[in-house]
């Protein structure tokens, strides 16, 4: 039996949005039946087989007039909360870039929106993806490390502190919301929940700003406003401290997106350019032992799982809307890890340990 058809749309033509083409958009039976973005139509990137679908610069013309199922959300975060709901107002399933929104409070109306409308809401926290890291979150689940003791996560790249590397919307708090914290910070809060099985009971953290000023690609100097580097601290659920850092002006780091996690019975660690590894030491015979030289073997995702665990991220709406059942990040998801956002930022201004519902 094939597959009902879809009608899918776009708002917002940058760099991400061929991430949510090439996931959504070439499943079959699905028709891209529009794009929307307030930019010249002469200054989009190329859309290469997508360039003859219909373009708006009014994203609500564009649902008036295209009348899709599904909607992707991929503009700067600014624009998140105001998009999702037109769209959900129009009747349409939404599937948002991440952080979800600028703030919790528009977070929390964003998933209000959503219940009113009864359609669907996803956010694309893309790690899920990775089969590392849904396999060792299947490990942890099946209790392989037993109880769980500490987390440690890194997320570093260099590209911010590169002076060949323009000034952009990322580098203004006024349109992103955030730096380093909301761009990838939200990545390492929803990984770790992800993985770990575990609920954030409190934080408390800092951030701060090591790059000042950064030309645009024209030359001209902006002040950057967003953090580059923050760290902090959790306690998750059964009392586990888990230790955070990200950095966007780290020297040699590409893209590395680092968990371990270490339980009564072994420890695991996954990155994300190594997305079908696992570094992982665990049983019980072998930590009945201590040991004095450290090392975690690298082993292969098993083939099996990664066949029958497929990636569903931001694809995961569109295959629900086709009969299947799929496990994709949340609008719900979203307001969780933007409440740990928010709480950091709440825990810098008070230099105290901020508690979570």
């Amino acid at each position: 039996m094939s597959a009902p058809p879809l009608r899918y749309a776009v708002i917002g033509a940058g760099n991400i949005s061929g991430t949510h083409l090439a996931a959504i958009a070439t499943q079959p039976n699905v028709t891209l039946v529009g794009m929307s973005d307030p930019v010249d139509f002469a200054k989009w990137r190329d859309l290469g087989e997508y360039e003859s679908v219909p373009k708006f610069n009014d994203p609500e013309k564009m649902l008036i007039e295209t009348k899709p199922d599904l909607v992707s959300i991929c503009t700067p975060n600014k624009f998140h909360a105001e998009l999702s709901i037109l769209a959900l107002k129009h009747g349409v399933d939404v599937v948002c870039e991440k952080p979800m929104a600028m703030t919790l409070d528009e977070a929390q109306q964003m998933e209000a929106a959503r219940a009113e409308s009864g359609k669907l809401g996803g956010i694309n926290f893309s790690y899920r993806n990775l089969a590392s890291f849904r396999y060792a979150r299947e490990l942890i689940a099946e209790e392989e490390l037993g109880k769980l003791l500490r987390v440690q996560c890194v997320y570093l790249q260099s590209f911010l502190g590169a002076p060949a590397t323009p000034y952009a919307w990322r580098n203004n708090v006024d349109i992103a919301g955030f730096g380093a914290l909301g761009d990838l910070g939200v990545h390492m809060i929803d990984g770790v929940r992800f993985v770990s099985g575990l609920d954030y009971k409190r934080v408390v953290g800092t951030a701060q700003t090591l790059i000042k000023e950064k030309a645009d690609a024209e030359g001209k100097l902006h002040p950057i406003t967003t953090d580059t580097n923050a760290a902090w601290l959790s306690e998750l659920d059964g009392g586990v401290i888990s230790t955070f850092e990200t950095s966007q002006v780290a020297p040699g780091f590409g893209n590395f997106f680092r968990i371990e996690i270490s339980g009564e019975s072994g420890t695991l660690a996954i990155r994300s350019d190594f997305p079908e590894d696992i570094w992982l030491y665990a049983g019980k015979t072998v930590t009945r032992y201590a040991t004095w030289a450290t090392d975690l073997p690298k082993i292969k995702v098993p083939t099996g799982f990664i066949a029958t665990n497929p990636s569903v991220t931001p694809a995961g709406i569109a295959q629900t809307l086709k009969g299947d059942s799929v496990d994709f990040p949340t609008f719900a998801d979203g307001v969780h890890a933007q409440s740990v956002l928010t709480a950091i930022g709440e825990s810098m201004k008070t230099n105290a340990w901020q508690t979570l519902g």
